[in-house]
């Protein structure tokens, strides 16, 4: 009975409890595998080459990052592609600036557990301070606004 009871817990629980929200603190191995700077407020972004939103959305955070350079936000990229060698064509092919972890193994989309692709992670000081999941039609704004949202002067 206890069997069951657990299971139809775990089958009736939303995915979503399963993935860092906001006011969750990260583990220690994701900051250390992201190399996250916990004075500054970063931007992870999970992506990957098969992702058409990605496609649209990366060239203008890739923007971002250089125009925020300075201002205390950074990004950091998570590719998740399981052939890195797509994965790094990928990159290349848009430019990509900002730092990128290369994810191949799945083990860090398996810490943060996103329900959509592309995500949006803002991190500051290890602590998860807003989410995004899914495609965004316009990117820049939506970033913009949550920073301002968020108090970050730019």
């Amino acid at each position: 009975m206890v069997k069951l009871l657990a299971m139809v817990l775990v089958i009736c629980t939303p995915f979503t409890t399963f993935a860092f929200q906001e006011g969750e603190t990260l583990t220690e191995s994701a900051s250390n595998e992201l190399k996250l700077d916990p004075n500054r407020l970063t931007i992870v972004d999970f992506f990957a080459e098969w992702c058409v939103s990605c496609r649209h959305e990366l060239p203008v955070v890739n923007q971002l990052y250089g125009e925020l350079s300075g201002t205390g936000v950074t990004f950091v990229g998570v590719d998740v592609d399981e052939d890195i060698e797509v994965g790094l064509e990928f990159q290349k092919s848009l430019g990509l600036n900002f730092p990128v972890v290369n994810d191949p193994k799945q083990q860090l989309i398996a810490l943060f557990k996103p329900v959509g692709m592309p995500a949006l992670y803002y991190v500051y000081q290890g602590q998860v301070v807003k989410v995004r999941f899914g495609a965004i039609t316009d990117i820049r704004s939506v970033i913009l606004d949550d920073l301002a949202q968020m108090g970050v002067k730019l």
